[in-house]
């Protein structure tokens, strides 16, 4: 374990669902795994912010969607598997593509926070932007300004269910690429783990992805259940994604799926 002041977790895709099983496991046996998983990662070394970036849910999945049948699985998530991690960090949801129906007021009522948001952690702020549908809007762009312009000595982690690639919005390329105080980015939606380096024109800032607990694409070994956490340290600053030892079902195959941490990036 790298040394750390402090530890962030970042989590997303998680989807909650009413579908049977993926990959062998039942939804009730996938969400208490990754609650176990949270859990036994803040009992080896414990996390002092959870951020869970999108997609609790698949309350809005085309002609899929549980909230159209008068329930929500967003709320069956906050109620019995949010309700497990620990009480001394705090936690923060944003909401993502699959919650894109709930108004500010209901996704409120739901977990608790507004579809977006802000945490700090020692000089670090975190903000949490509902864009999960592309380029960031006027709205957003100014919520981060007047963020950064009230806390002006915090580093600056800019974090959302998405980010389309690549970015067309000129005055949030601008502000990625020329701040100095942000320092990367974070998304979740592409269930996917590796590290996007944004070039020469972010100043090789990146965006690291977030994985999934889920639906995996990619590899089945290498982009399989886990999540991302951010080591801040003393001389340097990682982040890392953790990926789960699990026994599955793959194309109707039993599959071992290893531990391992990868897609380590350094700021």
């Amino acid at each position: 374990m790298e040394q750390a002041n402090y530890r962030i977790l970042l989590t997303s895709d998680i989807h909650c669902t009413d579908w049977d099983e993926w990959y062998g496991v039942s939804n009730d046996d996938r969400m208490q795994a990754w609650v176990n998983a949270v859990l036994d990662q803040h009992e080896k070394h414990p996390f002092d912010l959870i951020l869970i970036v999108g997609d609790i849910s698949l309350d809005f999945h085309y002609d899929m969607t549980p909230y159209d049948k008068g329930y929500s699985t967003s709320k069956i998530f906050i109620d019995r598997f949010f309700s497990q991690l620990p009480k001394d960090v705090p936690a923060r949801i944003i909401a993502g593509n699959h919650e894109f129906g709930f108004s500010n007021d209901e996704w409120k009522s739901i977990t608790g926070q507004e579809r977006s948001g802000y945490a700090t952690v020692g000089n670090n702020l975190f903000i949490l932007l509902d864009s999960f549908s592309g380029e960031l809007a006027s709205d957003n762009l100014n919520y981060t300004r007047s963020l950064m312009a009230q806390f002006p000595s915090h580093d600056v982690w800019i974090v959302s269910h998405f980010f389309e690639l690549p970015m067309k919005d000129d005055a949030f390329r601008k502000l990625v690429a020329e701040d100095k105080r942000i320092k990367g980015l974070f998304m979740g939606h592409t269930h996917l783990c590796h590290v996007i380096d944004l070039g020469e024109e972010f100043n090789n800032k990146t965006i690291a992805q977030l994985g999934n607990f889920s639906f995996t694409r990619g590899d089945i070994q290498t982009t399989f259940w886990g999540f991302r956490d951010l080591l801040i340290g003393p001389e340097k600053t990682v982040s890392r994604y953790i990926q789960m030892e699990n026994d599955v079902i793959f194309r109707g195959i039993p599959t071992h799926i290893e531990a391992r941490i990868s897609d380590i990036t350094e700021y």
